[in-house]
């Protein structure tokens, strides 16, 4: 009996036997890794990239899962992270990209950007503390099928405004403080009455009127 107790006594597991097991185990299961983007595929529905990983690892066609509503190609040489499913590396996934090289460095935290990776902050969308959004880019682009609302007070614009067709309004007043700043190539209808300083188009009263092809006078209020 006594050597029976020994015998069992002697096979059982210490804490350093099962660590090891667990270490031999996990190290036939592929952990998450760090890869480069060599080209990225972005014709079909989820974006699916070819890369390299940080020990020679060879992706192909590996699926790059983004979140719903935001869609976004990465660049060649990008770093990603590939998550291998099942511990195989062929079943792998990628889950972030970083570029390192274009970002925007002024922002505060809880700050939001939003930006092209080809052209960094010269083409973004920011969101600042305050319920600041600042837009940069070159060429803004807005269609509208149906309508644009804007709910502001106050619009302002430092340069000029083109309108290809209507403009509607019920009342609209227009300031100009250089001279001639206000200039029309065509014509101007007006359904009522138009009144330059105190006089009226339809309305005012002629001086020096007389009969024949002479001039009358200045128009009076």
């Amino acid at each position: 009996m006594a050597q029976e107790k020994a015998n069992t006594q002697g096979n059982t597991m210490q804490p350093s036997d099962v660590k090891a097991m667990i270490g031999r185990a996990f190290a036939g299961v592929r952990q998450a890794l760090r890869g480069k983007v060599i080209r990225a595929n972005a014709a079909k529905r989820v974006i699916l990239i070819q890369g390299d990983g940080v020990a020679g690892e060879k992706f192909n066609s590996t699926e790059f899962f983004q979140h719903p509503g935001l869609r976004s190609v990465p660049i060649d040489g990008m770093q990603t992270v590939v998550v291998p499913l099942n511990g195989k590396s062929a079943a792998g996934v990628v889950v972030a990209c970083s570029n390192g090289t274009l970002f925007v460095t002024d922002l505060q935290a809880g700050e939001v950007a939003l930006f092209n990776e080809n052209d960094g902050v010269a083409n973004s969308l920011i969101l600042r503390n305050g319920k600041l959004a600042e837009l940069t880019t070159d060429t803004f682009k807005i269609k509208a099928t149906t309508l644009v609302d804007i709910d502001t007070p106050l619009v302002k614009m430092s340069h000029n405004l083109e309108v290809a067709e209507n403009t509607k309004t019920d009342t609209i007043n227009v300031t100009s403080t250089a001279a001639d700043a206000s200039q029309m190539a065509g014509g101007l209808k007006a359904a009522k009455d138009i009144v330059a300083g105190t006089v009226s188009l339809q309305n005012h009263i002629t001086t020096g009127v007389q009969s024949g092809s002479s001039l009358s006078g200045k128009p009076q209020q």
